[in-house]
C-alpha cells in the first residue's frame, strides 16, 4: 500500500470552516518513501524559484549536501533537501509570484 504525506501551507491550513478544511487549501503531496529531494523537485513542489530557494536555504542552513560541498571548497551542482527541510520551506517561504 502506498502512503502519501501531505504538507500544508501554514497560512492556508489555518482556514477551517466548521471543522472542515477549505477546498482550495494548497498542499504538497509526496510519497512517504521519498526521503531526499533535489532543488529542482523542491522548486516544483513548493512554487519557489530555484534562485530564491538557494538564497533561503543558505540563510536558514537547509540542504545538507550544499553545505558539505561548500566546506570542501567546491560548488554543489545539485542541492539535496530532506523531508524536514521541505516542511520548513513550505511553512516559512511563500510561493514566488514572478
Amino acid at each position: 500500500m502506498l502512503y502519501k504525506r501531505r504538507i500544508f501551507y501554514a497560512s492556508e491550513s489555518i482556514l477551517e470552516d466548521r471543522g472542515r478544511r477549505a477546498k482550495d487549501t494548497a498542499m504538497v503531496t509526496v510519497k512517504s518513501s521519498q526521503k531526499i529531494f533535489t532543488d529542482s523537485e523542491v522548486a516544483t513542489l513548493t512554487g519557489i524559484c530555484v534562485e530564491h530557494l538557494h538564497n533561503f536555504a543558505k540563510s536558514r542552513h537547509l540542504g545538507f549536501i550544499a553545505r558539505a560541498a561548500e566546506a570542501a571548497g567546491a560548488k554543489a551542482d545539485n542541492w539535496l533537501f530532506t523531508l524536514s527541510d521541505l516542511m520548513v520551506l513550505v511553512t516559512l517561504f511563500p510561493k514566488c509570484t514572478h
